[in-house]
């Protein structure tokens, strides 16, 4: 089992430091990234509705060319609009776009936006009737549509080459592994006991959620904000930090490696 991350928002130094500690983790890239990664293991890319209408590869060839002395080993898809699951040209062009990357070695990684459910994406997979393409699983996009996690799971999970460990609380705000409402450990339980095969996409979207928590913890008029200084404390807590330090990025990236490595039995 690999760990795959596009450490965003970490530095390059502090990507370094994380891979020293936790050799199993593998960056990625967006696509859009104008600096060249020698190091990257995957890319993350946007189809946009015009590209399935003309069959267009170009950015995928440019991305493929760039990157042909990296490390590549998959290319992670993401449709810009629900709309294009329904288009006409689409199997044509996932069948085209799996030849190309095949070519090259290359897996090919269907990852649902937020609002895409899952059950449409089942659909899809079926008519493909192909096993060199798979799906990113993500708990969090289930609980924020309303889905059950594990029914979703079981009805895709012969399709499903990585899970995603995020959680969410009640109001959609990021939360550490377990301590969420997407049931990832129930999740992850299942998957062990299946004797999962796939792979692990770990990329906390805390940044804006610890900058926020951050700046209410200071200056003035503290009794207004109560509960945003009791979740930051709590948070402290979970990571084990001293209350006179900010929680940083990295912290969180080190708990959640570290949740993951005892989970899975990681090297």
């Amino acid at each position: 089992m690999n760990v795959y991350s596009l450490g965003k928002d970490l530095t390059s130094s502090q990507k370094e430091d994380l891979k020293k500690n936790y050799p199993f983790v593998k960056w990625g890239h967006f696509s859009y990234e104008t600096t060249y990664h020698e190091h990257a293991f995957f890319l993350e890319v946007d189809i946009h509705n015009n590209m399935i209408e003309t069959l267009n590869f170009e950015i995928i060839e440019l991305l493929l060319k760039q990157h042909a002395k990296s490390h590549l080993e998959m290319i992670i898809i993401r449709f810009q609009t629900v709309d294009i699951l329904i288009h006409p040209q689409l199997l044509k062009y996932m069948q085209l776009l799996q030849k190309k990357l095949s070519k090259q070695k290359l897996s090919l990684w269907i990852y649902p936006k937020e609002d895409q459910p899952y059950p449409l994406f089942l659909k899809l997979f079926k008519q493909m009737k192909t096993s060199h393409i798979f799906l990113v699983f993500d708990p969090t996009f289930v609980k924020t549509n309303k889905g059950s996690v594990l029914s979703q799971y079981k009805a895709l999970s012969r399709y499903i080459g990585c899970v995603v460990a995020h959680d969410i609380t009640t109001k959609y705000e990021p939360e550490l592994i377990g301590y969420g409402q997407a049931d990832l450990i129930k999740l992850f339980k299942l998957m062990i006991k299946n004797n999962y095969k796939g792979d692990i996409l770990c990329q906390p979207e805390y940044s804006k959620y610890i900058e926020r928590l951050h700046k209410k913890s200071q200056g003035v008029f503290k009794l207004l904000r109560q509960k945003e200084l009791k979740s930051y404390q709590l948070l402290k807590e979970r990571l084990k930090i001293d209350e006179k330090k900010d929680v940083e990025l990295i912290d969180i990236y080190q708990n959640q490696l570290d949740v993951l490595s005892i989970i899975f039995n990681l090297g």
